[in-house]
């Protein structure tokens, strides 16, 4: 039986941020993102959740990119996958650089009708995400229009209060981008590293992003370490 390929796009994206990675299964779906219940919702109830609206009666693979892989992560103990694929994201908040706790502060004090206009309107951010191509800026920039304040000052607070999962029952594949600016390399330990790409590789690099995939998809084994 073809196995579904289920992925969570990050903070401030959404189903679009996976456009170059439909073609890596035949069943491909992008989780939705429901509505946090409280402005504290920890990341594990929301997780528990998010869960009950997921179609699990055929065997599947769960990952996400940046934040969608931590979601995708605390959803694996609950859903049962085959496998767990990170894409640029992490396994604790531990191992976050401190720079991301400023972020919680400032979407904590902007206002509404600023925050999106904001964030958007600075060229800087898109370029620390690693896009680099004007389509992918546009996109960048949409999407973070498109996402309610509400859900990205949540995301940041829930990240902090995460305790992280270092280990699942099933494996854990991961890739990462070489110059990503948001979770750093050195302060992961990924399966394989691919040059020159930032945070938001499987755009910017999605011929490398999957060919991982499609490898992780037939694998049920961690994969060995290399550099793409």
């Amino acid at each position: 039986m073809t196995k579904r390929l289920l992925l969570l796009p990050g903070i401030g994206a959404d189903r679009r941020l996976f456009d170059e990675q439909r073609s890596c299964a035949a069943d491909f779906h992008v989780i939705e993102w429901i509505p946090p219940v409280a402005a504290d919702e920890p990341l594990t109830d929301y997780a528990h959740r998010l869960a009950a609206t997921i179609d699990t009666s055929r065997p599947f693979i769960i990952g996400g990119a940046s934040f969608g892989g931590m979601v995708a992560l605390e959803l694996a103990r609950y859903l049962q996958p085959d496998a767990v694929i990170l894409i640029g994201s992490c396994r604790s908040p531990s191992l976050l650089p401190s720079s991301y706790r400023l972020l919680r502060a400032c979407s904590d004090l902007l206002p509404d009708t600023l925050f999106g206009r904001s964030f958007a309107a600075a060229p800087l951010i898109a370029s620390r995400f690693g896009v680099r191509s004007r389509e992918h800026h546009h996109l960048f920039i949409d999407m973070l229009r498109h996402t309610p304040p509400s859900f990205v000052r949540w995301a940041t607070r829930a990240i902090f209060g995460w305790p992280g999962i270092d280990e699942l029952p099933v494996p854990i594949h991961h890739i990462h981008g070489e110059e990503d600016r948001i979770i750093p390399l050195r302060c992961v330990r990924p399966d394989v590293v691919v040059k020159s790409a930032g945070h938001m590789l499987n755009i910017t690099h999605a011929a490398e992003v999957n060919a991982f995939i499609e490898t992780a998809m037939s694998s049920s084994t961690p994969l060995p370490v290399e550099h793409a």
